[in-house]
């Protein structure tokens, strides 16, 4: 049975649709990675997925609720990362990583934060603003929240970008580990065969014909 189904959705920029409307549906411990040529709208639908966005046309339900009325069902239920990290340069590493999280709501404890920062390959960095970190450091960053939430669908936006091989084998099977415990995986990831050849479904924007 579908946990998440959007069916005919589409979005909007400025005054035009951007792709033509598309239609899915994900039970437990099933992923979809959308693709499309760049500017197609793949960071807008999931930003719209996510209730960041308003969707122009179509619906998304989650467990047959509505989620275009009921946004506040949704927000305990998905956690987003994207494109922008929402690393705040003038905090530390550990500083961030609590930080983030209590917006969400999620207490950790000091210890908890520097376990999830060793595990993304940051230890040592804990005290080093986030805005002197490399690229590849600031996604680590905010990859580490991942570690330390438990909400069942993850909605991400190209995470594999910046990262080196250690980074993406890391991410790679904590997304594995994730679907494997039934939770639900929507992402964008441009060129990673790996995550291609892993997902449940694909789902390809186009254009307006």
């Amino acid at each position: 049975m579908p946990i998440i189904k959007a069916t005919d959705v589409s979005c909007q920029r400025g005054h035009f649709l951007l792709f033509e409307p598309v239609s899915f549906a994900l039970a437990h411990g099933q992923s979809l990675l959308i693709s499309g040529p760049n500017g197609i709208g793949k960071t807008t639908l999931l930003e719209s997925l996510v209730g960041l966005r308003a969707i122009q046309q179509g619906t998304i339900e989650y467990k047959g609720v509505n989620l275009t009325s009921n946004k506040d069902k949704w927000f305990d239920q998905s956690f987003f990362i994207g494109h922008k990290t929402g690393n705040k340069k003038e905090l530390n590493c550990l500083e961030n990583l609590r930080l983030f999280l209590q917006i969400q709501g999620i207490e950790v404890s000091e210890q908890q934060a520097e376990d999830a920062l060793e595990q993304v390959g940051l230890a040592g960095y804990e005290y080093q603003f986030s805005g002197s970190l490399s690229a590849g450091q600031k996604k680590r960053l905010a990859l580490a929240r991942l570690n330390l939430i438990e909400y069942p669908v993850w909605i991400l936006d190209e995470p594999f970008v910046n990262l080196d091989v250690a980074g993406c084998d890391w991410l790679m099977a904590v997304l594995l580990k994730h679907l494997d415990n039934k939770g639900i995986l929507i992402i964008t990831a441009h060129d990673n065969k790996i995550i291609r050849d892993t997902v449940t479904t694909e789902l390809v924007l186009e254009m307006l014909k």
